[in-house]
């Protein structure tokens, strides 16, 4: 999984804010999807040739607006459930960890069943840069 790979090289609070600004591109797209779908009932309601071209745009500004809004939500799910659990425990530092290793698979002991369903099941088995503790991630 690439976000893994990223987290591992470039560590966790640089992906993190990578991935709210992806995150947050994909609400930009929503509301453009949004704009052309109310473009494209405008334009349907005006009758004439332009009934077909509305119809296109409206139905196009639907399918952006819905992909966007389903990519938006994911992202952001999965991005505040990582961001949740990267306190280590012992001392409270946030986002100083290694990645010891890491799976989109669900973990041996059942894991999260909303993170498996919403994110490939991603977990990271991580050690704490600062006091040497290790915990999951998931």
């Amino acid at each position: 999984m690439a976000s893994l790979d990223r987290i591992r090289t470039h560590g966790f609070r640089r992906w993190y804010e990578r991935q709210l600004i992806e995150c947050h591109a994909w609400l930009v797209s929503w509301f453009l999807g949004l704009i052309a779908l109310v473009s494209g009932i405008e334009v349907a309601g005006q009758g004439g040739a332009s009934r077909m071209s509305g119809a296109l745009l409206l139905l196009g500004g639907l399918a952006v607006t819905l992909y966007s809004w389903k990519r938006y939500r994911l992202l952001l799910e999965i991005a505040e459930r990582l961001g949740e659990a990267a306190v280590c425990p012992r001392c409270q530092a946030y986002g100083k960890f290694k990645v010891q290793s890491s799976g989109p698979a669900p973990l041996p002991d059942g894991g999260d069943p909303a993170l498996e369903n919403h994110g490939g099941g991603v977990w990271l088995h991580v050690q704490c840069r600062q006091c040497g503790d290790e915990w999951m991630i998931k």
